[in-house]
């Protein structure tokens, strides 16, 4: 005899959590996803500043407001990847919980990837090379 049968022939399910003998049982269903599907970021890069020296060669490089490439995502100026954050961001505050962890912990979401971008290009743009490479740029106009 399995375990499983002992639990049928008491009568209890599987997938239930039991907590007193006279409260009815009550379902299990965090997030709505198996613990397996919700993961953690892996430490990579995941934005960059896009066409910075094209753009200088044009001469249509914003530098306080530059492209950004979100590796497997896309491309958006920074600005308008700040406005992005801040509407999942909202939208997550206004829904439930089931929903911001769903969108900010699923495997494949588009939120975290667009944060780490935008602070991989905040850390870029705060290195000497950027820096030197906007000095330059404004020299030359």
């Amino acid at each position: 005899m399995k375990l499983t049968d002992i639990l049928k022939d008491s009568g209890i399910e599987l997938g239930k959590v039991y907590t007193d003998k006279d409260k009815p049982p009550f379902q299990v269903n965090e997030y709505g996803m198996k613990t397996s599907e919700l993961v953690g970021t892996p430490k990579k890069q995941f934005g960059s500043i896009y066409n910075m020296k094209e753009d200088m060669a044009e001469g249509k490089f914003d530098p306080k407001n530059p492209q950004v490439h979100i590796i497997g995502f896309g491309v958006y100026e920074l600005k308008s990847l700040e406005k992005a954050i801040a509407r999942d961001l909202k939208e997550c505050i206004s829904k439930d919980a089931e929903f911001t962890a769903m969108k900010l912990y699923s495997k494949h979401n588009t939120t975290e990837a667009k944060i780490k971008a935008a602070n991989d290009v905040y850390k870029q743009m705060e290195t000497p090379q950027y820096k030197r490479a906007v000095t330059m740029y404004k020299r030359k106009r």
